[in-house]
């Protein structure tokens, strides 16, 4: 019995060793299968790999191509324009005075052919003698020089490569030859009908971005009161413009390249309708002085004469100025706003000034100043403008802001200045770098109040220590009296420094109140 069971069980293992066997091969087969279409796919992906490395190679080989293409572009268009400038100088300069500065800028609503007619042959020769080059010298010369750079453009690309000339050349360029003419002209109808556009679509005239903008402005509107650089140019030159401009009033000179001849030009054609005058920094003395000279009826003038300056141009002033701002060392600078100006006189703001500086000033002696301002002049030593203070007896308004202002120096000079009615000395230190006053400085803001009859408003910005002993002292001082009643000065001390205050003497000398 055991033996029939165990043979049985015999051929139930060989039939599953079979079953196995079977299955074994059926997956042997597919594993086979699928070795070879992956070694299909992988034979594949070689190629692909080896196209796509070609691929490469090509396209790293077109870019080398195209970037020495784009070398090669740009190094022509240099070329291009410097022929160009260089054969603008030579044909497009009068030729009684190539070296002027006072050649103007032709009007484009003139006509202009008389001028271009006389220039050579080129307005009417053929297009193959205009290849050959320009006529008066060396033919044979100028076509091998000029006609693969210049002759050969087509309009398009003259247009092109003369708008990205200076302004002014590119007017003189339009004096070569008919073709040159052309283009310009349509160099300045896209922008006349670009500018339309903005002013349709913004319902304003938009400020001039470019040099030509600003020509074609100020020939649009010749009764233009107010004159400033373009937004997207730093050097355009006055010279597009200071011969077409009439009446002025405000003028920002900021920005422009200047010449004497377009600055007098400027004033002469507007001296008598020029308010208020803005001068870049660093403006030379001659350059002063012949913008100056005609003025009759300027206002206000702000100016940053060089380091180097002799001061002379202040001796030319009109008498008609009434403010005067300047900024020092070769800056240039906001000018400074003053609440309390204008006021009856002359009124004369520094920043960023010198010793020297204070020194020219001086030079105002004979004028009638009556405000003054300095700012943000941390080189200036008090000895530098007690003497200015000194001289300009006739001041009125006096601010001085920098450290260390309260001092004997400052504060003993003011005594010549009879007409004192408002004073502000401000240490604009943080209150914990500022020294205590001396007693003798104390001493000196007492005497000061007392000597300066007219003062009725002292403007003190220091530590509260120090306010506290200018309060006492005022409160202690002999003020007088003044058209038989006691005198009375409003003294403003900041707020920060109001609330700190341990003694507030109760008298009707001082009237204590704070600025912030």
């Amino acid at each position: 019995m055991e033996t029939g069971q165990l043979q049985e069980e015999f051929i139930q293992m060989k039939a599953e060793m079979a079953r196995l066997k079977e299955e074994l091969t059926h997956r042997n087969k597919e594993d086979k299968e699928d070795i070879a279409r992956l070694n299909g796919e992988l034979t594949t992906l070689k190629g692909d790999n080896a196209t796509l490395r070609q691929e490469v190679v090509h396209l790293r080989e077109e870019v080398v191509r195209l970037r020495q293409a784009v070398l090669e572009e740009r190094t022509t268009h240099q070329t291009v324009v410097e022929e160009l400038l260089l054969e603008v100088g030579r044909r497009a300069a009068p030729s009684d005075r190539s070296q002027s500065d006072g050649e103007e800028v032709d009007s484009l609503k003139a006509d202009t052919r008389d001028k271009c007619d006389v220039i050579s042959s080129c307005d009417v020769i053929t297009p193959t003698a205009e290849e050959a080059g320009p006529a008066g010298g060396d033919v044979r010369e100028a076509a091998a020089r000029w006609a693969p750079a210049i002759y050969l453009l087509d309009h398009e690309l003259l247009k092109m490569v003369l708008s990205n000339m200076d302004c002014r050349e590119m007017f003189r360029a339009r004096r070569v030859c008919r073709r040159w003419r052309s283009a310009v002209d349509d160099i300045v109808s896209d922008c006349r009908r670009e500018v339309t556009d903005q002013q349709t679509r913004g319902g304003e005239v938009p400020a001039p971005a470019t040099s030509l903008e600003l020509v074609l402005k100020v020939q649009d509107q010749p009764k233009m009161t107010e004159l400033q650089a373009p937004t997207a140019a730093t050097d355009t030159d006055l010279r597009l413009v200071a011969a077409t401009c009439h009446g002025l009033e405000k003028a920002n000179l900021r920005d422009f390249k200047l010449r004497v001849s377009a600055l007098r030009r400027l004033a002469r054609f507007n001296a008598t309708c020029l308010r208020e005058l803005t001068l870049p920094a660093g403006v030379s003395d001659w350059q002063l002085e012949a913008l100056l000279e005609p003025l009759k009826a300027l206002e206000r003038l702000d100016v940053s004469p060089p380091v180097d300056s002799s001061g002379k141009w202040l001796r030319l002033l009109p008498k008609s100025l009434g403010r005067l701002d300047i900024t020092g060392s070769g800056m240039t600078e906001s000018p400074l706003y003053h609440a309390r100006w204008p006021t009856s006189g002359l009124d004369v703001a520094i920043q960023k000034g010198t010793d020297v500086l204070l020194g020219q000033v001086a030079a105002l002696v004979t004028r009638t100043v009556t405000g003054l301002f300095i700012s943000e002049s941390p080189s200036v030593t008090p000895e530098a403008a007690g003497r200015l203070l000194t001289a300009l007896t006739s001041l009125k308004d006096v601010t001085i802001r920098g450290p260390g202002v309260i001092c004997d120096t400052v504060l003993t000079a003011l005594h010549v200045c009879s007409l004192l009615h408002t004073l502000e000395l401000q240490d604009k230190r943080s209150p914990t770098d500022i020294p205590a006053l001396t007693q003798s400085e104390v001493a000196a803001v007492s005497r000061m109040a007392v000597t300066c009859r007219k003062l009725y408003t002292l403007f003190i910005g220091s530590s509260t220590e120090n306010c506290q002993a200018v309060l006492t002292a005022l409160h202690e001082a002999d003020l007088g009296c003044d058209a038989g009643q006691i005198r009375t000065i409003n003294l403003y001390i900041p707020k920060s420094v109001s609330d700190k205050l341990t003694e507030r003497p109760n008298s009707s000398k001082i009237c204590l109140r704070y600025f912030t």
